[in-house]
This record gives C-alpha cells, sequence and structure tokens, in this order.
C-alpha cells in the first residue's frame, strides 16, 4: 500500500496505471502466490507499506484509487493490428485464485470469462482489486463472482482512435476484441493504443493526476488548447476532439475538487458533483460554458466552508461561480424558476463524489413542471448564454459573438480567407448581395485554397471598407 509518493505500474515498457496515497498494487500476485506480471517504479520519493494477506483487506476497504485512461492515434490503424497484450481465457466455475495465477503467468491484466450462453465477460486487474481483496471474497470464489458481463467488445476492423475515445468514455481500459462470427481475437488495452503513437495526450492525464496544488493544476490547464491544436492537425475529427477534451476537463474538475478536501481527506459519501450542459453530454469545445453544482443526501450536507472555496477554486479552470450545493429536494423545488436546476435534473452527467442515494429524478407533477419550464425557457427572449437577444444587433452580437471569445483565446484552428469580393472584381459587394456555397467554392478553387473540416472560413465582402469610406449614417440597410 502506497502511504506517500506516487507509483507508475508498467509492463513491457508501457505505462499501464499511476498509483497514488492510498493505492494498492501486488494484489494479484498476493492472490496466486506468484511473482508479479508487471513492474512498478517509484515515480518520486515514495514511502510504501508491506502488507501480510491477513491483515490487507481490511485496509483495502478505504483504499483510493486514480485510475488512468491512456493514449491517443492517429486515426487509421484497426485495432486487430494493436493487440500487444496477453489473452487468458477461463470457465465462470474456475477459481478466483487460479485465474489470478494464469494472469500473472501470462503478464495479462485481463482474462476473459467464456459464458454459456454464448457470450463473454471479464475480469481485471482492478476487479481483483475492487471486487476480490476490498470485498473480502476469497482466493477459492468462482471468477464469475467478479466479472463483468457481458463484456464491452468492439469488432476487428474498428480504428483505434474511435475505441479508445469510448473506452474513455467508459471508463475502462481493456476491451476485447471479438469476430463477426463470435470468435475471440485477443484484448485491446488503453496501453496498446498508447503505445502505438508517436505523440498523445497521455502525459497531460497524468500530470493532472500529480498535480500537488492548484498552481500546477492550473498550469496544466492552460496547455489544453495547444494541445487540441496539436490534435486537430493530426486531423483527429471535431466531435472526437470534443470528447478529448471533455475528458481532460473533467480530470481537471475533479483533481481540483480534490485539492480543496480539508488535509487531502476522503469526501463524505452521499455528496456528488454533476457536470451539466455540454460537459455532460461530453460535447465541449474551449469556447464552452463550464457548469456544475453539488448534490448531497439530505442528512449530509457538506461544510459552507468548503462549498464557499471550492467556488474560487473550480473558477480557475472555467467552472462559472457560484458553487451551488442542494439535496434533491431543494433542486426539484427550484426547477421553475432556475436554468442551472433544470440542468441539474434534466442534462447533467455525475462526475466526483459517491451518491448515499439515487441523484434527483422528477416524475407525477414534478416532471410535467420541469417540461413546462423546460419549454419556457425555449420560447424566452435569451439565448441559451444566458444573455439577452437585443445584445445581437446589426453590428452583431456584443456577448460570446466569434470575434469575443477569439479575442479571449478560446477558438484554435487553421483559418481560411476567401475574397470574393475580390473574385467578383470589385471592391465591395452591393447591398443585399448574396452569397451562396457555390461561391464559397469557386473562390476557394480560384484562390487555390481548400477548406477541411474545423477549419475557421473568413469571407471579405468588401463591406467595411464602404462603411468607413462614407460619412456616418448613409450606409443603413442591406449588406451582403
Amino acid at each position: 500500500m502506497i502511504h506517500s509518493g506516487a507509483v507508475d505500474i508498467a509492463h513491457d515498457g508501457h505505462l499501464l496505471d499511476l498509483l497514488g496515497p492510498g493505492d494498492t498494487f501486488g494484489h494479484s500476485a498476493m492472490l496466486s502466490g506468484l511473482p508479479p506480471g508487471f513492474e512498478a517504479r517509484a515515480a518520486e520519493d515514495t514511502l510504501c507499506y508491506r502488507i501480510p494477506v491477513a491483515v490487507a483487506r481490511p485496509l483495502l476497504d478505504s483504499a483510493r484509487r486514480r485510475e488512468l485512461a491512456v493514449g491517443s492515434t492517429d486515426g487509421g490503424e484497426p485495432v486487430s493490428r494493436m493487440l500487444r497484450s496477453a489473452t487468458v481465457t477461463c470457465k465462470p466455475s474456475e477459481s478466483i485464485g487460479i485465474v489470478a495465477e494464469r494472469m500473472t503467468a501470462a503478464g495479462a491484466n485481463s482474462a476473459i470469462v467464456e459464458l454459456d450462453d454464448g457470450e463473454i465477460g471479464i475480469v481485471t486487474d482492478r476487479d481483483l482489486r475492487t471486487r476480490v481483496l476490498a470485498a473480502g471474497r476469497t482466493r477459492g470464489a468462482r471468477i464469475d463472482s467478479a466479472m463483468t458481463a457481458p463484456a464491452w467488445v468492439v469488432s476487428p476492423d474498428r480504428i483505434g482512435a474511435e475505441v479508445l475515445y469510448e473506452m474513455l468514455e467508459r471508463g475502462i481500459r481493456h476491451a476485447p476484441v471479438v469476430s463477426e462470427r463470435g470468435r475471440l481475437i485477443g484484448v485491446l488495452e488503453a496501453a496498446d493504443l498508447f503505445a502505438a503513437q508517436p505523440r498523445s495526450w497521455f502525459g497531460a492525464r497524468r500530470a493532472i493526476a500529480r498535480a500537488k496544488n492548484l498552481d500546477q493544476l492550473s498550469a496544466e490547464a492552460a496547455r489544453f488548447p495547444g494541445l487540441m491544436l496539436d490534435l486537430h492537425r493530426s486531423n483527429i475529427a471535431p466531435i472526437e476532439l470534443a470528447r478529448v477534451l471533455s475528458a481532460l476537463v473533467d480530470a481537471v474538475t475533479c483533481r481540483a475538487i480534490e485539492l480543496t478536501l480539508p488535509d487531502g481527506g476522503l469526501a463524505e459519501r452521499g455528496i456528488v458533483w454533476v457536470a451539466v450542459g455540454s460537459q455532460a453530454r461530453r460535447e465541449l469545445t474551449l469556447a464552452s460554458n463550464v457548469r456544475g453544482a453539488l448534490v448531497f443526501a439530505a442528512d449530509k450536507p457538506p461544510p459552507v466552508e468548503w462549498v464557499q472555496s471550492l467556488g474560487p477554486a473550480l473558477a480557475r479552470f472555467g467552472v462559472e461561480p457560484p458553487v451551488v450545493a442542494d439535496d434533491a429536494a431543494g433542486w426539484t423545488r427550484a426547477a421553475a424558476q432556475d436554468e442551472l436546476a433544470l440542468s441539474v435534473l434534466a442534462d447533467r452527467r455525475a462526475l466526483w463524489g459517491t451518491p448515499a442515494e439515487p441523484l434527483p429524478i422528477v416524475d407525477g407533477v414534478a416532471r410535467d413542471s420541469l417540461l413546462d419550464a423546460l419549454a419556457a425557457l425555449a420560447f424566452t427572449d435569451s439565448t441559451p448564454t444566458g444573455f439577452d437577444a437585443d445584445t445581437v444587433t446589426s453590428f452583431g452580437a456584443s456577448k460570446c459573438s466569434i470575434d469575443k471569445v477569439a479575442a479571449a483565446g478560446k477558438i484554435v484552428g487553421r483559418g481560411v480567407l476567401l475574397d470574393v469580393a475580390r473574385h467578383r472584381g470589385v471592391r465591395h459587394l452591393e447591398a443585399g448581395a448574396v452569397i451562396n456555397p457555390e461561391d464559397l467554392d469557386a473562390t476557394a478553387e480560384a484562390q487555390g485554397v481548400s477548406v477541411g473540416e474545423a477549419d475557421i472560413v473568413i469571407v471579405r465582402t468588401g463591406w467595411w471598407q464602404r462603411f468607413l469610406e462614407l460619412p456616418q449614417g448613409q450606409l443603413w440597410g442591406p449588406s451582403p
């Protein structure tokens, strides 16, 4: 068990996990009695306790786990070519100890359980830690008591990039690869995807997990725009960029919350941070508003001082203040008047903490009120960003317009200038002139440029120069 510091878990030169204080390792070998099938390296000055089996189980109940999703791909290679990990299979009736022995001997971090109905289950190194040792099961228990079934599987022709992002979203590090005929080909690990790439966002996730204070965490978050630009240049699809950014912001948010806990302790069970809006849907962009809230059990409210300190801490990472905390009944009551409460009820994702009771779900009369509130919001004179409709005029939007967002450094992309006025052979377009997609395509072809996915297109009409040349008030009316 790690008392202080950090330990890298590696296999065949590939980093598989990063463990911190409260985490344990070597449990598979402890169950099997064989040498471990991985290498554990101190990542910094580290103090570990070597604990006998007889006294290990009670301690593992409180072990904190910091799991690491790793990797990035160039997006072009099928997963069937990325399989590097040994594959161990077993029957559901086999004992945990026997399977652990085979995993250790093969250097595998997972075992596939072949079920009688043709489906497959999976038991991972993490399952041995959380479902066997921490749960007090013995090595003689059946392996199917610790498995996940049915396992999430992928076909061998799936592209590595797609699979990686799905593994990240699901919070898993192993994916069985199964052919169309149901034949097991192998087990893909996140480390396999990372090993295939010269560059990834793995370092960012690792640095976030190791940040010891908010200043260090802020320095890592400042790297996100450049990292997104690098991934864009690697031809990662925009929707995948949003998923990567969402995962990174998730990690920063969780780590920031952890760093605000008194003396680095554990939060009370029953306190949950929920992401809302685009973060909850994993659709974040660098220009997105990030919001969230605390939901707590009615009999376990969080300390007021901690909630107050959490607001400024999260604001450093783009989470809009203030931090609001309430129980399920309170969020339900506020839904008719408060947009954040609406999001907590209808557009949320639990991100941090352990609930002591189900998160608020509205039904009956409360459900009808929630739907009425959502409908009323859709027809108000307020944009989804919360600004009044009169902030958008013929001069553009005074809030959240593309130029304002760009000036704040929240847009990164390749810019393409299309000079439509020059293409038409005029100094400026006439009032009311129409520019259609065919015009843009023809202008790009004439200029010898191409417009790709996620590029930022700037169209020159000459109208702004015309506006500056004429006396004030003479150019009101239709513009191109």
